[in-house]
């Protein structure tokens, strides 16, 4: 299978791409919005935190048995069946140990929390790991071949599906096991539709040269997912332990709500990017120019996104959710610091990524591990906020580095990042300066639901406003885009 595409395919594929990524993801971002106002009201925070301790685990397990190597796939411009047949055969025996590993864990795990009840909850989801065995290669296929049309039709009726389920088990009365459901639920449908569309049969032949091909690649992959995601989960792990149930429950809340717009919107755009920036790695010219359009766009639209949290978080909160969730309102504002930094640290990603060096961020990620985890544990003391306030600044610091680092491989100045990023900063300093000071007049006088939809409204005003008056083009840009 081989990838050879010039700049203006490979520009609007891309662009095909992301818009049909941003039309999925618009949808299942209200989906599951909605899913979470039902389960905010239908369970209760220690509900949110079994399932947070759970997916610490689990998702670890997640991480490491991919080896890195789908990363590798999407890289490589010409791979054989042979590459395919050896990923799945990896994927395989790994989800088998994996499997065994947390069952002869789970009780541990749940005696070490204090909950009996995670490690039913553990065994269960392990199925999950042999069904991402099934779907990963057709999805890697679709991805190589830029088909994301079909590939967010699939995700949008599998986020459906977990939705109905979840919310149903919740009104039953299952309490947390209402996630776990839904999330097998999840894997089954969008493996379900994978299988149907490639038409892609597995095999099982394992062949040490090309394992050790992909494994050069991956390895280094694999160790920045590694220690992305301890650093990602390290908060719930010491909430958990230190702090409680409780108060996990409320930071997994505010951080799920930051999160969102990261793993929905950002992670989406490299998801789509990363193919189309590895067929343009010799082409440096083209490529410098494609990431400072994608920088420009990511930013366009998550950051009034965080903003806009700091601003209405109080009002969010307790409109939305209710006034037993007020304890996440401050974690939830410091946390929007975090939303908007692993939104540019996605993009910095990429370029690891595509330009064959993922080495470089392995070892920012490892640096940035050494100093959180001590940070967080001193920042206990001051309960989720302090937690909150830590990853915050800690993130803030080595993004800075992971930014030096790709603008070095992409060849661009600081002036080229700030010409990139000039017009969303401008556009959220203005709306967020506004909005303080008509909520300073509002916020004894209205509800907050009036509170609410008044800054919803004149925040998304003053921001297209401002935006429009530095890029006159922006509405013919977009028009353009849609009708790719």
């Amino acid at each position: 299978m081989h990838l050879d595409e010039t700049f203006q395919e490979v520009q609007e594929k891309s662009s095909r791409g992301i818009k049909w990524v941003g039309i999925a993801e618009l949808f299942i971002r209200i989906v599951q919005f909605g899913t979470s106002i039902a389960l905010a009201r239908l369970l209760f925070p220690q509900d949110f935190g079994l399932m947070s301790i759970v997916l610490v685990f689990l998702q670890m397990a997640y991480v490491i048995f991919d080896f890195g190597f789908s990363s590798a796939l999407i890289q490589k411009k010409t791979i054989t069946r042979q590459h395919m047949t050896t990923t799945f055969s990896t994927y395989l025996v790994s989800a088998f140990l994996f499997t065994i590993l947390i069952v002869l864990l789970a009780r541990r795990i749940a005696d070490f929390f204090g909950h009996p009840v995670l490690a039913g909850m553990l065994k269960t989801l392990t199925v999950i790991f042999f069904l991402y065995s099934l779907s990963a290669l057709p999805k890697i296929q679709l991805m190589r071949e830029l088909k994301f049309k079909q590939l967010s039709r699939f995700q949008i009726i599998s986020v459906a599906v977990y939705s109905l389920t979840a919310i149903y088990f919740a009104w039953k009365g299952y309490g947390a096991w209402c996630f776990v459901f839904g999330s097998l639920a999840e894997q089954l449908t969008i493996t379900a539709l994978l299988f149907w569309y490639t038409r892609w049969r597995p095999g099982i032949q394992w062949q040490w040269p090309i394992f050790k091909e992909l494994l050069n690649f991956g390895g280094n992959v694999l160790g920045t997912r590694i220690v992305g995601y301890l650093n990602a989960n390290a908060p719930y792990f010491i909430i958990g332990k230190i702090l409680g149930a409780t108060l996990l429950g409320f930071y997994s809340l505010a951080y799920q709500l930051i999160d969102y717009p990261v793993q929905r919107i950002t992670k989406n755009v490299l998801k789509v990017m990363f193919p189309a920036f590895s067929r343009l790695q010799d082409d440096p010219v083209h490529y410098r120019q494609l990431y400072l359009r994608t920088l420009y766009y990511t930013t366009l639209v998550t950051f009034p996104i965080f903003a806009g949290l700091v601003l209405i978080a109080p009002e969010f909160v307790r409109f939305v959710y209710g006034h037993k969730w007020e304890a996440a309102i401050v974690p939830l504002k410091i946390l929007a610091v975090v939303g908007l930094t692993r939104s540019l640290w996605t993009t910095a990603s990429v370029v690891f990524l595509s330009r064959g060096k993922p080495h470089i961020e392995f070892r920012i990620n490892l640096g940035f591990a050494l100093v959180l985890v001590p940070a967080l544990l001193l920042a206990t003391r001051f309960s989720i906020k302090g937690v909150a306030l830590a990853l915050a600044t800690v993130l803030l610091a080595f993004y800075g580095i992971a930014l030096i680092n790709a603008m070095r491989i992409v060849d661009i100045t600081p002036g080229d990042v700030w010409n990139a990023l000039r017009i969303p900063v401008q556009g959220i300093v203005g709306f967020t300066v506004l909005g303080f000071i008509l909520k300073h007049f509002l916020i004894h006088r209205w509800t907050d639901a009036a509170i609410l939809a008044f800054l919803i409204g004149i925040s998304m005003i003053t921001y297209g406003l401002l935006v429009y008056r530095s890029d006159r083009q922006i509405v013919s840009k977009l028009i353009r885009f849609i009708g790719q």
